[in-house]
């Protein structure tokens, strides 16, 4: 169909899986068209490759995921190495503690998460979290760790935002501040957030190391601020020795 060739059409079928993937019920097709703006007939010719090939699967009169997503997220969990090791080391980890424990996967520069993998205490959801961009990274103890190992210009360019956004009241939002305590967490491979990304939430992290030696991600412990006072060194070495671990892991 003219038009529906080449990059438009790629963004398109991308979009299409973005819409379908964010939903909560199966979406029709007049609801996809309503949303791309565009004839219900260039969504059908959307929705056959999709379709034929497992991404999507048509269900009560819309289209949810296919099987084909799930096993791109099993390949995704594998290359990035977020298997049953990680997920073991969390458990351990939120025992000894009775913390939250997290693994923070980076991608790219580093300022992108890619993925999150948490081990909460019982009644507790732990911290929120979020995929992406995060704009709290300045704020958050595992957005510490990539920022801190970031390549120079990225972190350059973050740092020289206009007005690093308080997210609380002991939000970090000088960058000249900001720096100095990413050059001490390079120092000490640990970065510690005492509510400054969310209130009544404290959390440290240390980086984990992939097979060539780079940040590719962060273990994390969230606690009270309370708790954290009390256990700060225990919590330290604690975190330490499981990003080690978890480095040893990568690089098996």
């Amino acid at each position: 169909m003219p038009g529906q060739t080449g990059p438009r059409a790629a963004d398109r079928t991308l979009e299409v899986l973005d819409i379908v993937g964010r939903a909560a019920a199966p979406v029709s097709a007049k609801a996809l068209a309503r949303s791309l703006g565009c004839a219900l007939s260039t969504v059908y010719t959307l929705l056959t490759p999709l379709t034929e090939r497992g991404y999507l699967v048509r269900r009560d009169g819309g289209y949810i995921l296919g099987y084909r997503i799930s096993a791109l997220h099993r390949s995704f969990q594998h290359q990035m190495g977020l298997d049953d090791g990680i997920h073991g080391l969390l458990a351990r980890l939120r025992h000894a503690t009775r913390a939250s424990a997290n693994y923070v996967a980076y991608q790219g520069d580093g300022l992108l998460i890619a993925d999150i993998r948490t081990a909460a205490v019982d009644g507790d959801d732990g911290p929120d979290l979020a995929v992406g961009v995060d704009p709290r990274s300045h704020a958050w103890a595992h957005g510490k760790i990539a920022l801190a190992s970031a390549a120079p210009a990225a972190r350059r360019r973050y740092l020289e935002e206009p007005g690093l956004r308080r997210f609380t009241p002991n939000t970090i939002a000088s960058a000249e501040r900001l720096d100095g305590e990413l050059r001490q967490i390079r120092r000490t491979g640990v970065a510690l957030d005492l509510e400054e990304a969310q209130e009544g939430l404290a959390c440290l992290a240390s980086p984990v190391l992939g097979a060539d030696g780079t940040v590719i991600g962060s273990v994390s412990l969230c606690v009270s601020p309370d708790d954290l006072r009390t256990r700060r060194q225990q919590l330290i070495t604690t975190v330490r020795q499981a990003a080690q671990e978890a480095t040893q892991a990568h690089q098996r």
